[in-house]
């Protein structure tokens, strides 16, 4: 965990089970979760659109945002955390993931081509897990059913951070799961940066 909180006077109990299991276990769990679960989804219709949103949203925030505050000891609440799938306009002053490169270079698919980035292209900058998916089928947006069957969650959709201001250069972004570990980033809300 990455402690950016000015304030830690409410903290949560912890569980020891929790105490070997990384961060990355943690959300790629959650990414096997929605592997098992989409199919089902299909044939009743509840796999994309609001239906999708109203089902994998909190999912998220139970299986990971829940798990981390067992895990750390620290009260997490869904109003000041970072919500799946959304892009935001200051990741300071919100609990969000972080996405660390596990090589040195990695490929990225950024406005439907795949490019080369390595540690230059991040030179001040962070990235910051957004959701999973396969950047090529936007189920939020709607899809039909042939195009359900087709969706997969192999890529991470993240947006590039500047590390001091919070605020996104970049957002969309898809990267490989097998190339990111993740971090959770524990802020002390700040309702001003996040209106």
């Amino acid at each position: 965990m990455i402690d950016n909180r000015l304030l830690k006077e409410f903290e949560h109990e912890t569980d020891e089970a929790l105490q070997g299991i990384s961060d990355t276990s943690i959300i790629m769990n959650f990414q096997q979760a929605i592997v098992s679960l989409y199919p089902h989804l299909i044939p009743i219709s509840a796999f994309a659109y609001d239906s999708w949103d109203d089902i994998v949203m909190p999912l998220f925030y139970e299986m990971v945002y829940k798990t981390f505050a067992f895990k750390y000891g620290i009260d997490i609440n869904w109003n000041e955390t970072h919500t799946y799938m959304f892009s935001l306009r200051c990741y300071k002053g919100i609990n969000h993931i972080e996405c660390i490169p596990k090589h040195p270079t990695f490929k990225a698919l950024v406005n439907c081509e795949w490019i080369e980035m390595d540690q230059n292209n991040l030179d001040g900058k962070v990235i910051v897990f957004k959701s999973f998916g396969d950047g090529e089928h936007f189920i939020s947006g709607g899809l039909d059913i042939e195009e359900a069957y087709k969706v997969s969650f192999n890529l991470v959709e993240v947006d590039i951070v500047t590390a001091l201001t919070g605020y996104p250069s970049k957002t969309s972004v898809y990267i490989n799961n097998d190339d990111l570990d993740f971090e959770f980033v524990a802020e002390t809300f700040d309702k001003e940066l996040q209106r």
